[in-house]
């Protein structure tokens, strides 16, 4: 306590790492979802299209991410009593476990900008 006041909300805390524990689980499948029927670089391919490509998955992985967080939410307070919004905070895991997922993304990515 600082003055008086609460810093940590221990209930909260123990949200906020069982949403992270689902978004994990859910982004895992997804991640892989997505890269198993993505096409694969194919560097003859004109880079317009490899670059489209990117801009769908990238839009893929963004829109999967909103339904899966909205889905999360509902589902747990659905069966239980939950206070504020753990998923904002949990939210953190779900771009990295996705794109550590995707390699060729990463791939698409490095050729189409020489990184």
């Amino acid at each position: 306590m600082l003055k008086g006041k609460k810093i940590i909300y221990w209930t909260y805390a123990f949200w906020i790492f069982v949403y992270a524990i689902v978004f994990l689980s859910i982004g895992l499948t997804i991640g892989k979802t997505l890269e198993r029927y993505m096409p694969k670089l194919d560097e003859k391919k004109h880079r317009i299209l490899t670059l489209l490509e990117i801009y769908l998955q990238i839009g893929l992985v963004a829109v999967s991410t909103y339904i899966m967080r909205e889905y999360v939410e509902a589902v747990f307070k659905t069966f239980f009593k939950i206070e504020k919004k753990p998923g904002r905070f949990s939210a953190l895991i779900i771009a990295p476990t996705l794109f550590s997922q995707m390699p060729t993304l990463m791939s698409k990515l490095q050729h189409i900008w020489k990184i």
